[in-house]
This record gives structure tokens, sequence and C-alpha cells, in this order.
């Protein structure tokens, strides 16, 4: 199957007895039935046998608990980065294992395992948003709304409100529409244009749309007893930025290419800073701010 996301081609191969859309149902909107190889960024084969690596010959990068899951870990090998991955405590291991580029993928999952959904929906999202930034594309982790077909990211850490400044656009400001509730995608064309794109990937919110916006502003939420919103240039613009963007900084290629991918979106849209209360007058406060951009 193909998927068109962020308008690069996403190729999954599953096994024959595998029902694609119990499996990856936020991807049905962006099944396709064709596509050139040109536009194909990566192919990712799903198989439900396990397999085992040397723990010798390879080197564990990042581990963490509680990261996605109960517990995830990163190794790199001569050729190969992989990818375990764990749900549940004492529940079932999953793995990847994938070029260096994340051009291609084989994903090792029992299809007919209840979390077969998410697990599957993560591997596919850490491929394609790793090979993507080689075709100015990366993945961020934001919510996006849509107003006067423009597009709009809020950024911050998990439960710092983000998808509730969302809503209260929605509720209070009219013609807004969300895009995307956790991980939309940004593209910078070859004409330098930066359009925000939905994907299948929307975290907790089923919006899985598969079109864009011209992105205008992105705007960094943080908690505080007041509303105050600021505009972030230079560093501060960066920092605001970079801890949102779904990167592997231990891959020098990659982690240069969304570098330089990040400089030119800074040249192109604004980003600021909003202090704010959960409330219509923070929404209101930050709509003013942006709706003249």
């Amino acid at each position: 199957m193909i998927f068109r996301i962020a308008d690069h081609g996403m190729e999954v191969v599953l096994p024959d007895t595998v029902d694609w859309e119990r499996v990856l149902p936020a991807f049905k909107p962006f099944r396709c039935d064709s596509l050139a190889a040109s536009e194909t960024i990566c192919s990712v084969r799903v198989v439900e046998q396990p397999v085992d690596v040397e723990s010798d010959s390879v080197e564990v990068l990042k581990e963490e608990p509680g990261l996605f899951g109960y517990w995830f870990c990163l190794m790199e090998s001569v050729n190969n980065y992989i990818v375990d991955f764990q749900f549940t405590e004492g529940g079932l291991r999953y793995r990847m294992i994938t070029s260096k580029t994340f051009s291609t993928a084989t994903v090792y999952v029992d299809c007919k395992d209840k979390f077969a959904d998410r697990v599957l929906s993560l591997f596919l999202m850490i491929t394609f948003g790793q090979t993507a930034v080689l075709h100015d594309t990366f993945l961020i982790h934001a919510s996006a709304v849509e107003n006067d077909r423009k597009g709009y990211l809020f950024l911050g850490k998990s439960g710092m409100g983000k998808s509730t400044h969302s809503a209260l656009w929605m509720r209070y400001v009219e013609g807004t529409d969300l895009l995307n509730d956790d991980n939309p995608a940004i593209r910078v064309t070859k004409d330098g244009d930066v359009n925000v794109w939905g994907t299948p990937w929307s975290g907790k919110t089923p919006c899985y749309k598969n079109r864009k916006a011209p992105l205008k502003a992105m705007v960094r939420l943080a908690q505080a007893p007041f509303n105050r919103f600021t505009w972030k240039t230079g560093v501060d613009a960066l920092t605001a930025l970079l801890p949102s963007c779904l990167s592997m900084r231990w891959d020098e290629s990659l982690y240069n290419r969304l570098c330089n991918l990040m400089e030119m979106v800074m040249g192109k849209v604004k980003i600021g800073y909003l202090e704010c209360l959960p409330d219509k007058e923070a929404a209101l406060l930050c709509y003013q701010e942006l709706k003249v951009l």
C-alpha cells in the first residue's frame, strides 16, 4: 500500500492475512492508488516473526522508560538503527530495524496483538519523521489549527495545554478548524514556501486530515497566572522551536539537515511565546497578535 503524507509517498507492506484498515485506521484518508517512485521516500515491511540481534553488535544510544509507553530503546549497528519498544510492563517487545537514512525499515510485530495498531503507527511515525528531513519536511510535536486559510501551531511540553488552547480557538475564534492535535508535518517547498500538513499521527484526538495550510506562526505556550504574548527571534526562537521537533540528535547528517530546515522556516514563519491561563482571553490575545500576519 502507498500512503501520501505531506505530499510524500510512504510504502507499507503487510502480511497478506492482515487487514490494513484494522491495524492502520488513522491512515485511511492518506491512502492512494499509486505514486511515482521518485515521490516515495520510505518503505516499511511488516513481518510477524521475531528477530534477534547480538547484544555485542550494537551500541545503545537511548534507553528510556516511559517514552511512548513502558520502555523504549534506540540502538545502532554498523549498517542499521534498531528500535525496541514495549507498550506495557511484561507485555510483548516489538522491534524495528531501519537503514541509516530510515528510507527502508522492517517492523517485527504480531498484528493480532491488541496494541498492534498503536505500535505500528509509532514505528511508521519514527520512520517517516526521520527520513522526511532529507526531503525538506519534519514532524513537530504541536497542535495545529487553521483560520482564514492560514495555519498556526501551538507548541509546548506534554500537559502544557496545546490541545486546550486549540479548543479555545475553535470555541471563541470564528472560522477556526483543527488540522492536527499532536504531530503535524512542516514542509518547505522548492519555492521556499512553508506549509503545515495534517498527518495520521494526532495523539488522543482523532483528527486525520490529508490537507495543508500556509504556516504563518508558531507559538510556544507556558502556563502562568496571567496572559502575556511576546515575539521571539534568533536564538530565543530556535530554543522555542527545537524541543518540539522529532529529531535524531545522534545522527549528524539527519540532525544537521533538520537544523538547516528550522533555519529556513524561521526565516519565513514568526515564532511567539504565550504565557497564559486556559481561558477565552488567552485565545483572543493570541489571535489578535497572529491575525495580522
